[in-house]
C-alpha cells in the first residue's frame, strides 16, 4: 500500500505541538531565588579579583533553574553566565540576577570594585614599652595598633590571644584585659598570607586614673577663635593611663567650647572655668580658668577719616599697636573743626560685641566719643558714648559694650575735646563672638 509522506507528516508535526503543550503546562515554575554569599549590603572585591556568586533557586525540582547575570556597568565589573564576578576599575554597579523560566523573578546587589592591594611584607604592632610589652589596662576596651608594611597592603589580618583567661581580643583588634598583672601573648597574622605574622608579651595594668596634672596658671587666648589643645598638655598618674577616660565641659559655651579630646576655642569675650573630669570612677576632677579677649584680627581691614595729620600718621595707624604713630585730627596747614570722625571698614561682616578706644597717652585732647556700627555703611546705629570728662592722661580706654551685633562698618565721631578743636586717638579694639 502506497503511503502518503504529507499526510503523515502533518499528524506527526501535530502530534508532537499536542505533547510539547502539554509539557509546558506541567513545567515546575521557579518561586523563590536566593543569594547565599552576598548579603544585602553587597559585595567588596578588588580590581582583578574574581569571585563565584552563589545563588539558589527554589523549588529544587524546578523545570528550570538557570539564572542569568548582568552587570549594569561592565567598565566597574563584568559577570560570566556561571556567575562569576570579575572587578575592572573601581567603582560601584549593580549585579542583576534573573530567572529563566519565564517567571520573572529578579534581584540585585551593589558591587563595589576598590583599588588592587598588595601582599603584606611585615605587621608591626604599635605602642609597645621598651621591654617590648604592650600594656592593656584592666577591664577596659582597648584598640590594637598596627603598621604594615608597605603602607597599601591588604589590611586583612586575624588576632589570637595565647590565654583568654588574661585577655581577649576580637577581629577587629579590640582588647579586654581581665587578670591584673595577668601576662599572655597577642598574634596578628595577615589573612592571605598567614606565614606573615608577628607577636608580643601583652602585660594586663590597672590602668584608673589617680591624679591629673595641669599647666600651670590660668590660661589666656587672645584672639577669637584662638585655639589651645589641653588634651596634649595634661599630664596623668600613671603615665600609662589613657586619656580617653577624660572628660572636658566648659562652664561657658558662648565664651569657650571644649572638644571630647580637649580642644579649647575661644568663641567670646570673657572668662570659663573648664572642668576636667574622669569616666573610669576614679573620681578625679582638676579645674582651669581660660581667659578670652576676643579680640579680632585687623587683616584687611581699612580706616578712613574727616581729616587727619600726615606727619603723626594715618587713619589706619588706630589698628597698629603701640605710642606711635596715631591718628591725629589735621593741624598742620590749618586747623578742621569738630566734630571729627574715624570709618572702619572690616571688610566683611562680624558679629562684635565690644569696641575699645584708647586715646593718646601724652595727653587729653579727645574728650567724647559716639560710637556707631552698621551693616552697610550707610545706615548707623549708635551703640555707645565714651566720655573721658577732664581725667588724667594715665585714664587712656574707654569700651562701648554691647549685645552681639552683625557690623561691617565702625563710625568713631569725636564730638568733643579739651583742647578744641584738636582730638587724637592712639588705639581702637574691636571684640566679638562666633556664631
Amino acid at each position: 500500500m502506497k503511503l502518503n509522506f504529507h499526510k503523515y507528516s502533518t499528524l506527526l508535526l501535530l502530534l508532537l505541538f499536542l505533547w510539547s503543550g502539554c509539557d509546558k503546562d506541567n513545567e515546575v515554575k521557579v518561586n523563590t531565588i536566593q543569594f547565599e554569599n552576598v548579603d544585602a549590603e553587597g559585595l567588596v572585591l578588588e580590581v582583578d579579583e574574581e569571585v563565584q556568586v552563589q545563588v539558589n533557586t527554589f523549588p529544587e525540582n524546578a523545570s528550570r533553574a538557570g539564572i542569568t547575570y548582568k552587570s549594569s556597568d561592565e567598565n566597574i565589573f563584568t559577570a560570566t553566565a556561571k556567575g562569576v564576578i570579575i572587578g575592572h576599575n573601581v567603582g560601584e554597579a549593580e549585579l542583576l540576577i534573573k530567572t529563566q523560566d519565564g517567571s520573572y523573578l529578579s534581584d540585585t546587589r551593589p558591587i563595589t570594585v576598590i583599588p588592587k592591594t598588595v601582599p603584606v611584607e611585615s605587621i608591626e604592632i604599635l605602642g609597645l614599652e621598651e621591654d617590648g610589652y604592650l600594656i592593656l589596662p584592666f577591664e577596659s576596651r582597648h584598640r590594637i595598633l598596627l603598621s604594615l608594611i608597605p603602607e597599601n597592603a591588604n589590611t586583612a589580618v586575624t588576632y589570637h590571644s595565647s590565654n583568654t583567661d588574661i585577655f581577649t581580643v576580637d577581629q577587629q583588634g579590640y582588647t579586654m584585659g581581665l587578670v591584673v598583672d595577668g601576662e599572655a601573648e597577642l598574634t596578628v597574622s595577615s589573612v592571605r598570607d598567614p606565614g606573615i605574622s608577628t607577636n608580643c608579651k601583652i602585660r594586663v595594668l590597672d590602668l584608673s586614673i589617680q591624679d591629673i596634672i595641669l599647666p600651670h596658671g590660668d590660661i589666656p587666648l587672645k584672639y577669637l577663635g584662638d585655639q589651645y589643645n589641653l588634651g596634649e598638655e595634661i599630664t596623668l598618674v600613671p603615665a600609662a593611663a589613657s586619656k580617653d577616660r577624660l572628660l572636658y565641659n566648659s562652664s561657658n559655651e558662648e565664651i569657650v567650647s571644649v572638644s571630647p579630646d580637649g580642644l579649647i576655642m575661644a568663641r567670646g569675650r570673657g572668662m570659663a572655668v573648664i572642668t576636667i573630669s574622669t569616666s573610669d570612677g576614679s573620681n578625679v576632677m582638676k579645674t582651669l580658668n581660660v581667659e578670652v579677649e576676643a579680640e579680632l584680627h585687623y587683616d584687611g581691614w581699612s580706616v578712613t577719616a574727616s581729616s587727619y595729620n600726615a606727619s603723626q600718621g594715618t587713619p589706619r595707624a588706630i589698628l597698629v599697636d603701640g605710642a606711635a604713630p596715631f591718628w591725629h585730627s589735621k593741624w598742620e596747614g590749618g586747623n578742621e573743626p569738630l566734630p571729627h570722625w574715624l570709618l572702619i571698614d572690616m571688610a566683611e561682616e562680624r558679629l562684635i560685641t565690644e569696641v575699645l578706644v584708647e586715646r593718646r597717652w601724652t595727653n587729653t585732647d579727645t574728650r567724647k566719643v559716639t560710637v556707631e556700627i552698621s551693616r552697610d555703611g550707610s545706615n548707623f546705629t549708635q551703640v555707645g558714648i565714651l566720655d573721658w570728662g577732664g581725667n588724667p592722661t594715665s585714664d587712656f580706654a574707654r569700651s562701648a559694650t554691647f549685645a552681639k551685633q552683625n557690623a561691617r562698618y565702625i563710625r568713631l565721631t569725636v564730638t568733643e575735646s579739651n583742647r578744641s578743636p584738636f582730638a587724637s586717638i592712639n588705639r581702637v579694639r574691636v571684640y566679638g563672638a562666633l556664631e
